[in-house]
């Protein structure tokens, strides 16, 4: 390599070099301005102070349903200065007004009522709050309830049209209407095929299976257990309901329902009736999701052999 070339290489390798120290120097200026971006903004007192309404409930973290589900209702007013009202109210009874204290401790809002000590965690304009296996979510607008309306009970239908695996996803009683496994802490799945069924209910984390059979009564299929219920020993069964006869109704929107009452239509007359005296009804309704087997499909390689 004569002199000028590596004259030339060296001047290029320390040009290349110091362009390499620039660039990483802009690269690095700009990740450093991004942290600052990220961090510069704290949560600050502004950001809780005013009212915040619970518009969701989740129970163990699995199901979320609205507070008005269970005829619940509850806002919280932060107040500048670290007080704060938390006013709690139902269908039942007059607002319960209590006083908290809270403050900001990094992300986290504490809250602090009654010597029991809570943390809150806001994110995207709304707060979480754990409170003893349940989750509050609150937010500045007020959300209103909008129980499920279920469909109408369908009038001719034949025993074959019950078959199929059910999965119980609600349960209406004592005016409340939650998901399965929450508030009620039971979950029902039932298999039905040609007026023969297996029900396997789940109540405090303990599985019981039950064998049923029936036929039709006009539009309900009645099934009777052929099986009974194993009670520990030592203990009690605190079921809502007895497994020993059941009735069951397919509804207009795909749903199967069972009731503890004599008839749907019955329960509907009843139902308008006791919206005029304000009394409770006791009737207990679980309502099930039909479970659909997903298509198979051939694969490209299976079709071409076919």
């Amino acid at each position: 390599m004569g002199s000028y070339e590596k004259y030339k290489k060296e001047k290029g390798d320390v040009f290349m070099s110091k362009k390499m120290r620039f660039w990483m120097m802009g690269v690095m200026g700009v990740m450093m301005a991004g942290l600052v971006c990220v961090n510069v903004y704290a949560l600050d007192d502004k950001d809780v102070v005013g009212t915040w309404y619970a518009n969701s409930l989740t129970i163990d973290g699995l199901n979320v349903f609205h507070p008005g589900a269970i005829m619940m209702e509850m806002s919280m007013e932060f107040k500048e200065g670290g007080k704060g009202e938390v006013t709690t109210s139902s269908e039942e009874s007059e607002p319960d007004v209590d006083e908290f204290e809270w403050k900001i401790d990094g992300d986290n809002i504490v809250i602090t009522s009654d010597d029991e000590v809570m943390e809150g965690v806001y994110s995207d304009g709304n707060i979480s709050i754990d409170m003893d296996g349940m989750t509050v979510a609150l937010g500045q607008e007020k959300e209103e309830y909008v129980p499920y309306e279920p469909g109408k009970a369908l009038g001719d239908v034949k025993l074959e049209d019950f078959d199929g695996e059910w999965n119980s996803t609600l349960m209406s009683a004592f005016g409340m209407q939650v998901p399965t496994g929450t508030l009620f802490d039971m979950k029902l799945d039932i298999t039905i095929s040609g007026g023969k069924a297996t029900l396997v209910t789940t109540e405090g984390g303990t599985e019981t299976t039950i064998e049923l059979e029936g036929e039709l009564d006009q539009n309900a299929l009645i099934l009777n257990a052929t099986t009974e219920k194993e009670v520990e020993e030592d203990s009690e069964d605190y079921s809502l309901f007895s497994t020993d006869t059941m009735r069951f109704y397919l509804l207009e929107d795909g749903k199967l329902c069972f009731t503890t009452g004599d008839s749907l239509e019955a329960e509907a007359t009843d139902a308008e009736a006791e919206d005029d005296d304000d009394s409770m009804d006791f009737t207990i309704k679980v309502y099930f999701d039909k479970l659909v087997a997903e298509e198979v499909r051939p694969s490209c390689c299976e079709r071409s052999e076919q």
